[in-house]
């Protein structure tokens, strides 16, 4: 089994990832430590140096290699960018379970404002700019997380009960196709 979580920046992709994993018996990988490790730079660094159109294009090229190996199953989390390049989305839907962790604009403001200087695109924005660039980016890159093959809404559930409620998909669809 395949199975990819995709969102936006903040919704927990990569904490509901791990947590999934352990409960399915699968490999949890996230796609920027496999960049990180593949390129040997930290994101930020990526994109200070190199700039988001190279960031893009490698974590497309990482992408398609790690969905086409065919011997593979895990839960891979997937950056809030990722499925918006380089037709990154069918690729996912195509190779793996998509998972679409849709969570209030709202509440992404608040964690990305806590935890906004370990993110590149928003390190040196204020809360007003911060503001407007969710508002605007969010806008941009919710026409490709609702292309995923599943969506949930995770607003006000515990990671528990998101963890739960897409094995419950999961074991639902294994059994009754």
């Amino acid at each position: 089994m395949k199975i990819t979580l995709i969102g936006y920046m903040a919704c927990g992709k990569t904490t509901i990832g791990n947590m999934l994993s352990k409960k399915i018996k699968l490999n949890f990988y996230d796609l920027d430590d496999l960049l990180i490790k593949e390129i040997g730079s930290p994101i930020d660094n990526i994109f200070k140096t190199k700039g988001e159109k190279f960031f893009r294009k490698m974590e497309h090229i990482i992408l398609k290699k790690f969905l086409k190996d065919k011997n593979k199953q895990y839960v891979l989390s997937v950056g809030g960018g990722t499925p918006c390049y380089y037709n990154n989305i069918d690729l996912l839907n195509k190779y793996s379970k998509t998972f679409y962790l849709k969570e209030n604009i709202s509440v992404l403001f608040d964690r990305l404002y806590k935890n906004k200087k370990h993110r590149p695109l928003i390190s040196n924005l204020n809360k007003k700019e911060l503001l407007n660039f969710l508002n605007n980016h969010f806008s941009k890159r919710i026409h490709f997380y609702e292309q995923s093959l599943t969506k949930i809404n995770i607003h006000g559930k515990s990671k528990l009960e998101i963890v739960q409620k897409i094995n419950n998909i999961l074991y639902k669809n294994a059994h009754f196709k």
